[in-house]
C-alpha cells in the first residue's frame, strides 16, 4: 500500500471530517461525495443557497436542476 497518505486511523477520521461534507445521487443513479454546496452547485446546475435553503430545514434534500429537471437527493453528512 505505498503512496497512500492516510496510514493512521486518526488521519483518515480527520480527512473525512475535513473532505466528506455532503453525498449527492444523480438521476443515473451515481453518488459522489463534496466537500461544499458550491462545488455541488457547478455539477448539478442549481444555485448553493437553493440548496442551503432546503437543507436548513433537514438533513437531506432534492433538488431539480433548471433547465434539465434532472432530480437530484442531496445528503448533509456533518
Amino acid at each position: 500500500m505505498e503512496g497512500y497518505s492516510i496510514k493512521t486511523e486518526k488521519q483518515m477520521l480527520s480527512f473525512v471530517k475535513k473532505e466528506i461534507k455532503y453525498l449527492v445521487v444523480f438521476p443515473d443513479q451515481t453518488k459522489q461525495f463534496y466537500k461544499s454546496l458550491r462545488e455541488i452547485a457547478v455539477n448539478i446546475c442549481v444555485d448553493a443557497s437553493t440548496i442551503s435553503k432546503k437543507l436548513d430545514t433537514s438533513d437531506q434534500c432534492i433538488c431539480i436542476a433548471r433547465g434539465s429537471n434532472y432530480i437530484f437527493w442531496i445528503k448533509k453528512l456533518t
